[in-house]
């Protein structure tokens, strides 16, 4: 199946799920513009507060790559009076976002958004970013079918010693920890860095859409990026010795970055200038964004990156996904939600390495596969390639709620399961060999808006946790 027969699946899809929720029964209390299903119920309007008020949470991290972290997220809301004729259907009237994270191995995230749902009690959104991120240690394991590879390593990182094969992260992380003996008189050398490189960008992004036929979203943005790359080959680091284990000094050897460059099968490892335009159209029936119970995002958007804007590449994205809430026993069971996504994305001219692994939604952006959006048991951005599919499932069951210091919590249990892959061509695309991770998540809601999310994921290659604001999806 083409990826332009694939969207216009989706296209058709969402056009026959419309037909219902367009002619349902109108309410003065919801625009002509919108959908009656945005319409907050009456538990939900008991409990929305009035004004400004503030979530957020400290921020502990740790894993192996990017070291033990420390930081602070936070949302700002406003929400208007409940005399605000938009107050019934809004999650929110303004939200601003706060990120600051740094680990004591150099990554360092930042960032502050603003989103303002039916701006001035109109059908149009208005969103923007602006950030800096720094790390030390991305991944890089080629692109396309090759990064599928199952992890292997020699023992202690010797020529000629055992090969392990489908290792997990840990047991490859710590056979090449360990130096390479050249020979007598030689440089120790190092292969600890061969699949790490350093990447910093600064971004600053605007987006609007508008709300049309009370289900459908047609929407626009822009985005700026300076990026930079740096690489470890012949850095002197740490590593230790093969017989002894002692540390010593040694040169760090040719990364695959490096390799892949030299052999033409990637561009852009000294960074460069990314500026976008893109678009897309969305049919959203989530009755509630932050916290959807009910509800379909199916959705289409194309990005391209442009240089008569001044890109230093040239490319052009698709991205297409169907994201359902679904309450399979209303009466019985209101609080059991199943949630689930399916996305395909295709990427295609003069692309950069490290733009694989960026994928943009009108929800936001994204990584590729790995890491806490798309495949959590594997690390963040573990599989990238010009073709790139995922499948997620949650059952979100709520479990109760509770008031504390007059702030309104609920709490979810969250089983869930990813699968995903990429490939080379489009016309690869098939239901074979897809990697696979599952896990167990809590989610506390906090005053309605605010989703705190842990996550504990596992798969063959890892053991991984997660804590953040708002789902996976």
């Amino acid at each position: 199946m083409s990826f332009w027969n694939s969207m216009m699946g989706l296209v058709c899809l969402s056009t026959f799920i419309a037909i219902p929720v367009y002619a349902e029964e109108r309410n003065s209390d919801v625009p002509e513009w919108l959908g009656e299903f945005k319409k907050l119920d009456e538990k939900e309007l008991a409990n929305k507060k009035e004004g400004w008020y503030a979530t957020g949470l400290p921020l502990f991290g740790n894993d192996a790559v990017n070291g033990s972290g420390l930081g602070l997220l936070a949302n700002v809301f406003y929400n208007g009076t409940k005399k605000d004729s938009s107050f019934k259907y809004t999650p929110y009237e303004h939200m601003f976002n706060v990120g600051v994270y740094r680990t004591n191995r150099g990554t360092e995230n930042n960032y502050l958004a603003w989103d303002a749902p039916y701006f001035l009690d109109t059908a149009y959104r208005l969103r923007s970013y602006v950030g800096h991120d720094a790390s030390y240690y991305n991944q890089y394991f080629g692109v396309g079918t090759e990064s599928l590879q199952p992890l292997y390593f020699r023992d202690r990182n010797a020529d000629g010693s055992r090969i392990v094969r489908n290792a997990t992260y840990s047991d490859f992380e710590n056979a090449n920890s360990y130096a390479k003996n050249r020979g007598p008189g030689r440089e120790l050398t190092s292969t600890q860095h061969y699949h790490d490189y350093q990447f910093e960008t600064t971004y600053g992004q605007f987006n609007a859409d508008k709300t049309i036929f009370q289900v459908f979203r047609v929407w626009g943005g822009v985005e700026f990026s300076k990026n930079i790359v740096r690489r470890y080959d012949g850095n002197s680091v740490d590593a230790k010795e093969p017989l002894t284990g002692v540390t010593v000094p040694a040169i760090e050897d040719s990364s695959k970055l490096t390799e892949d460059s030299n052999a033409g099968k990637i561009i852009g490892v000294h960074g460069g200038n990314l500026n976008y335009v893109r678009g897309g159209i969305a049919f959203d029936t989530r009755d509630y964004e932050p916290d959807p119970d009910r509800g379909w995002l199916i959705e289409y958007n194309v990005n391209k990156a442009e240089r008569s804007i001044g890109s230093d590449f040239n490319y052009l994205r698709h991205f297409g996904q169907i994201k359902n809430f679904y309450q399979p026993f209303p009466k019985l069971f209101e609080e059991f939600v199943i949630a689930q996504r399916a996305a395909l994305t295709k990427i295609e001219g003069e692309v950069p390495f490290f733009e694989y692994r960026y994928l943009f939604s009108i929800d936001g952006p994204m990584g590729a596969l790995g890491g806490q959006n798309t495949l959590r048991g594997y690390r963040q951005e573990r599989f990238v390639g010009p073709v790139i599919g995922f499948y997620n499932i949650e059952l979100r069951y709520r479990v109760g709620s509770f008031t504390l210091w007059d702030q309104f919590f609920q709490l979810s249990i969250v089983p869930f399961y990813d699968v995903g892959r990429v490939w080379d061509k489009i016309k690869q695309v098939s239901t074979m060999d897809y990697k696979h991770s599952r896990g167990l998540g809590l989610r506390l809601i906090w005053d309605q808006a605010t989703v705190i999310l842990m996550d504990y994921a596992y798969s063959r290659e890892d053991q991984l946790f997660y804590l953040d604001i708002g789902h996976t999806f």
